[in-house]
């Protein structure tokens, strides 16, 4: 054969060959050949072929080169890169170092391989010359072009692979993808044998990539090359459906949005653009039709970054998975479905993407949308919502007041939300929701105006556990508790949210817990110390194991969770630095009350801007009582007096828990509010409660 030496250009990055990768040749892989002589073909001219080629060189990909063994009915498939081409001589370079001498005395040239979409074009060329480097051939006049059924596997590259059977792990890589077949080569490591792995039992493969696990699932091993040190196996997966998360009796209601919208995606394994149109589509996930000859997706396979294409123009992204693919008949040729969840998606993108669902349910229906702000207000008014004693306060602080619900209902900051139910212009029911701790989003300010065939607090009610149920698995929600504060007297949020913890009967999963509630007023030039013997200083983690053994055995509910008081639980630094990035004021002090150097209470003190909750349950002091023996009105007096630098307004609202200790230090409280909360990861019995809760109300 002649040698021949060219210049050669620079090749796509991960060419290092290995050494077991040099005597592939000696011992190739049989070669799947994809051609079905019952499918139809066609012949395309040379020209045509040279347009492919070129977008090949353009797009750095390569094609196969096929050669017979002289001998044995095998062949030998090698991957090469095409130089741009212009006329009948074409020049390929081999994408790895390839053993020259074994190929050119066992092997001949047989054809070329050209992937062109799900077609693949089938090149007899003739061979001019060829050496360690590359290949040089002549073109035809005329080759052929196949559809096949078989799906077409994709190179892939710097995609680990670990293969796992009964405590063996194996590491390699993915070498080709497709959705029904995969190839990897993996290395044993001694005292490790391939001997370990039984090829007819089912293998477990884990695919990564920068650190990033991208896919893992139990496979059927249907065949491999017989490698000593590196081993090279064809796998099919074994999984069409699995289950990413538990299963749940009140799931996302999916709708088909006219016009669809489309996915678009880089596919994490081989890196190619994906645009797919979607199916149906919910609050949580969403599916999308394949042909089933070109599906690109498998059940598992998590994508980290999708786009959600609206025909507005509105763009979303996400981290998704697909959770199964099932095959179906379509109107030519069968399909696949393919259902995929979303794992992730930042709270803006989120929350726009439920407002799209909401309309989809009801047009009159509204997720943080941008508010008239006076008819906002006259609605607060008109509802009785803002009564006189609480327009005391507001009237006092209006301008800040407004400044702040000017942030929340049109800048849309990632820590609020709220939901509105509005016909003809005005405004007849609504609610909102924050994250106000950590991992603890708080609903308030419900209300609705009332009248006999007003059903907007009721709908508004159910968009906001919509929006719990869509939003509490993503990570970016933060939220693994819901909370609210309500007066027993009450009677809506008593049935509702007192009436869902009665009816479940279970404290780790719905809890009430009573406060006392009060003000502390300032008075100029006044200041009330601590008597000796009493101190404030620090928390530390021994005092909140102390208030959690009280807790248990007070309550048992879930309020120390939910409040971030829980040793296990009690950092709100996340939630601090979200508020004042988007501009609003968020502080939480804790300390410890102490009498003669044991614990008698937990104090938290919550700072916010005025009117972030009209009753200023979130500018509060919080005291949670674990001995009161000693404690007195003036010992309440001096804690308030040493936290009040922290507040802007003259009047602080002070909760304490347990209700019954303001009645033993004979404190005159204003009211009584109850702390609802609900640990998020068992939905099912709060809407069961709620569905039948509604249609009795309803009747």
């Amino acid at each position: 054969m002649e040698r021949i030496v060219e210049p050669i250009p620079s090749l796509p990055p991960d060419t290092e060959v290995g050494r077991e990768e040099k005597r592939q040749v000696a011992r190739p892989e049989p070669f799947d050949d994809p051609f079905d002589a019952s499918l139809p073909e066609k012949q395309i001219s040379r020209r045509q072929l040279i347009n492919k080629l070129n977008s090949l060189n353009f797009q750095d990909r390569a094609l196969s080169v096929v050669f017979q063994h002289r001998e044995y009915a095998r062949t030998l498939t090698l991957q090469a890169y095409p130089l741009p081409c212009q006329g009948a001589r074409l020049v390929c370079r081999w994408d790895k170092e390839i053993d020259f001498d074994v190929l050119v005395e066992s092997y001949r040239f047989q054809c070329l391989h050209v992937f062109k979409g799900q077609q693949l074009i089938k090149v007899q060329a003739q061979v001019n010359a060829i050496n360690e480097r590359q290949i040089i051939l002549t073109l035809p006049e005329t080759c052929i072009e196949i559809s096949t059924q078989k799906i077409h596997r994709h190179q892939c590259r710097q995609v680990a692979a670990y293969l796992f059977q009964n405590g063996a792990t194996y590491f390699g890589s993915l070498l080709d993808y497709g959705a029904a077949q995969f190839r990897v080569s993996v290395t044993t490591t001694p005292p490790q044998t391939f001997g370990w792995i039984e090829v007819d039992l089912p293998v477990t493969i884990v695919f990564t990539k920068n650190n990033r696990t991208l896919y893992s699932g139990e496979c059927r091993i249907v065949r491999h090359d017989g490698g000593v040190d590196t081993r090279h196996f064809t796998l099919e997966p074994m999984q069409r459906q699995m289950r990413r998360f538990q299963c749940r009796e009140f799931r996302s209601t999916r709708h088909q949005l006219t016009p669809p919208p489309d996915v678009s995606f880089e596919h994490p394994l081989f890196g190619k653009t994906i645009d797919l149109k979607v199916h149906d589509i919910s609050g949580s996930g969403f599916s999308v039709e394949e042909d089933a000859s070109s599906t690109v997706l498998l059940p598992g396979l998590i994508i980290p970054d999708m786009n959600l294409i609206f025909s507005d123009g509105n763009t979303l992204h996400c981290i998704a998975q697909v959770v199964y693919c099932l095959v179906q008949n379509g109107a030519r040729h069968p399909v696949v479905l393919s259902g995929l969840t979303i794992l992730d998606m930042a709270v803006e993108d989120h929350i726009r993407l439920l407002g799209l669902m909401h309309q989809a349910t009801d047009s009159h229906a509204y997720v943080c949308k941008k508010v008239d702000m006076e008819a906002l207000w006259d609605f607060f008014f008109e509802t009785g919502f803002i009564y006189p004693e609480k327009y005391e306060f507001i009237q006092a602080n209006k301008e800040k007041i407004k400044a702040t619900y000017e942030k929340l209902y049109n800048q849309n900051p990632s820590v609020a939300s709220h939901f509105i139910y509005q016909k003809d212009g005005r405004i007849l029911a609504h609610t909102a929701t924050v994250r106000f701790y950590e991992s603890s989003w708080m609903q308030h300010h419900h209300a609705a105006i009332r009248s006999a065939g007003n059903r907007g607090g009721l709908i508004v009610l159910n968009q906001s556990g919509r929006f719990i149920n869509e939003s509490h698995r993503l990570y970016s929600m933060h939220m693994d508790y819901v909370f609210c504060y309500f007066r027993p007297d009450n009677k809506f949020p008593y049935h509702v949210f007192g009436g869902a913890a009665r009816n479940i009967r279970d404290p780790k999963i719905c809890s009430l817990d009573p406060f006392a509630y009060f003000h502390y007023r300032k008075q100029p030039g006044a200041h009330t110390a601590l008597p000796s013997r009493w101190q404030l200083t620090p928390v530390k983690e021994e005092d909140l194991k102390d208030l959690q053994t009280f807790y248990e055995n007070h309550s048992g509910g879930l309020m120390l969770q939910t409040l971030h008081l829980s040793p296990e639980r009690f950092d709100c630094s996340g939630v601090v630095e979200t508020y004042h990035r988007i501009g609003l004021k968020r502080e939480r002090h804790l300390l410890a009350l102490r009498y003669r150097d044991k614990l008698s209470a937990i104090i938290m003190a919550n700072v916010t801007d005025l009117g972030l909750n009209m009753s200023e349950l979130t500018n509060s002091i919080s005291i949670l009582v674990i001995n009161g023996r000693y404690l007195t009105q003036d010992i309440i007096q001096a804690i308030a007096d040493e936290l009040s630098h922290h507040y802007e307004n003259s009047e602080i609202p002070i909760l304490l828990y347990p209700l019954q200790t303001a009645e033993q230090i004979g404190i005159d409280m204003e009211k009584n509010y109850t702390l609802w909360a609900y640990d998020t990861r068992n939905l099912d019995p709060y809407f069961r409660f709620l569905k039948r809760l509604l249609k009795y109300i309803q009747h």
